[in-house]
């Protein structure tokens, strides 16, 4: 069902109904906002330790060979 179609049937509802509706859709929507933070919170520290290496001239400039594509 597309969302023009849900649109459809949601003005074919009494107002009582399409608040009710609203109030569900909020609902459903808050629920899963919560769950992401609440999984963000769950980090574990040092989990993929060592997974990437910087080399040690991470900061040099790169050489003009680089930039025109000879590299």
């Amino acid at each position: 069902m597309s969302i023009q179609e849900i649109l459809c049937e949601a003005q074919a509802l009494s107002t009582q109904e399409q608040i009710q509706l609203a109030a569900q859709l909020l609902q459903s929507v808050q629920e899963k906002t919560n769950l992401s933070i609440e999984s963000k919170k769950q980090r574990v520290p040092g989990l993929h330790r060592d997974s990437c290496i910087v080399s040690d001239d991470f900061d040099e400039p790169l050489s003009d060979n680089f930039w025109i594509g000879e590299v």
